[in-house]
């Protein structure tokens, strides 16, 4: 759709709130120029997209509304239906929520993106936006409703009081984080035992995620496996840790107490040893993370996690799922294609990337039945990471080469006929002062 004429919908076509959620619904994956959205093409485009899913949602009075961001915080200021982070209001779907990254003073355009509220709960809200991750695209996200960077919340005139005793269905987070996003951060060891978190400022940082790191803890060279995990369904990535001795670990995220979000851990299981891989991902689709573990025979095991049922000890039986997994030497748990069940992605010694999609309800609990070769040359890193980089649901990779750069490679298994990993770029230097990338 091209040309700056907004038209009113036809009178039959009321405007509604689930109007609004489906016309950005349906635009999940897709471009500035194709489709394109109003005069998206060739500019800074999420204000764009959020006015045409208004128009299409049938909201007539626009008037205001333009290319950028802050005319919907101007909108919402100049009708009455803008609502402040800090006000209480609740989130409904088909409102607008501005951001501020960079909190400026004196700037005469502090809104810097808009996206539009898709659900919320108590302490999330759930979105849709244009021009998000690298390549910009149209790409579900989700936050922390205390996320600071979040400003406010605009109400379309004319559908609904925006009240905000809504908010829609509740919706489980697009995935985790150390911060409760869904735009995963890093984690780096060093061998001092210390223990960075880099949070991901990707849409802030101009498609540069990880920027700026800060220690978080120390003593974490006592173990030898340290993994990410959401383990308690929170939407806060955990960590599971590994002493040589075998004993299981976990560290469960308070970072919303007091900005640490690891400062104490309890043993939740012997014997973890026998594994020469652990990996964290949730591969049955209910928000908790499980752990696969792989023996040196070959054989894989999962542990689903039952912390709600087991008095908090998530991993307490497993069975076998697989075996000849030896012919690989990296193992990646991450929903590659976006429906919330972690497919597996492994890489053999000569450098070639597998992906075996998880089909554990269709195949009796066997969730990695079958694979098929998705990538080459990949033998030049030394560390492989599966993170939901660009916040979409769908998991991207981060790739670390000896000499400390790291590279992400964007996940476009939509766009590249079902092969996600076509491209990478450099996103950082000297990670290679780290022994654990997680």
């Amino acid at each position: 759709m091209a040309g700056t004429v907004l038209m009113a919908p036809p009178a039959s076509a009321a405007p509604s709130r689930d109007r609004i959620v489906k016309a950005a619904a349906d635009e999940v994956g897709e471009g500035a120029c194709s489709p394109g959205y109003f005069n998206s093409c060739g500019m800074a485009w999420c204000a764009e997209f959020a006015r045409w899913v208004w128009n299409e949602g049938g909201v007539s009075d626009l008037k205001g509304l333009d290319g950028w961001a802050q005319s919907f915080k101007s909108y919402g200021m100049k009708n009455g239906t803008y609502h402040s982070r800090s006000s209480g209001y609740k989130p409904q779907p088909g409102d607008a929520i501005v951001f501020d990254w960079d909190h400026r003073s004196g700037d005469d355009h502090p809104i810097d993106h808009v996206a539009i509220v898709i659900s919320s709960s108590s302490g999330t809200v759930n979105t849709i936006g244009g021009n998000q991750g690298d390549p910009g695209r149209v790409r579900r996200s989700s936050y922390q409703r205390s996320n600071g960077d979040i400003d406010g919340y605009i109400s379309p005139v004319g559908v609904g009081d925006g009240g905000g005793g809504g908010g829609g269905e509740e919706k489980p987070s697009v995935n985790h984080s150390v911060t409760g996003d869904s735009f995963t951060d890093l984690v780096g060891r060093k061998p001092d035992g210390t223990i960075w978190a880099y949070n991901n400022n990707i849409l802030r940082d101009n498609g540069v995620p990880y920027s700026v790191g800060r220690e978080i803890g120390h003593g974490w060279n006592a173990f030898d496996t340290v993994l990410t995990a959401d383990v308690t369904g929170d939407g806060y990535t955990d960590l599971v840790a590994r002493k040589p001795d075998g004993t299981l670990w976990l560290y469960a995220n308070d970072t919303k107490n007091d900005g640490l979000p690891y400062s104490s851990g309890r043993q939740i299981g012997t014997s973890w040893n026998i594994f020469d891989t652990i990996v964290a991902a949730d591969l049955t689709g209910d928000g908790f993370a499980e752990l696969v573990g792989r023996k040196p025979d070959g054989t894989l095991w999962m542990y689903a996690n039952n912390i709600l049922r087991d008095n908090g000890k998530p991993y307490s039986a497993s069975r076998e799922i697989g075996h000849g997994w030896n012919v690989f030497d990296t193992l990646i748990a991450a929903d590659v294609t976006g429906d919330g069940f972690a497919e597996m992605v492994a890489r053999k010694a000569d450098g070639t990337l597998w992906m075996y999609a998880n089909n554990i309800l269709r195949d009796n609990g066997m969730p990695y039945s079958s694979g098929r070769q998705i990538g080459n040359g990949w033998n030049i890193f030394d560390t492989i990471i599966g993170a939901n980089v660009t916040g979409d649901g769908f998991a991207d990779l981060v790739g670390r080469k000896a000499d400390g750069t790291i590279l992400l490679y964007s996940n476009n298994i939509l766009r590249d006929n079902g092969q996600p990993y076509s491209t990478g770029r450099q996103i950082g230097t000297s990670w290679n002062i780290f022994d654990i990338i997680m």
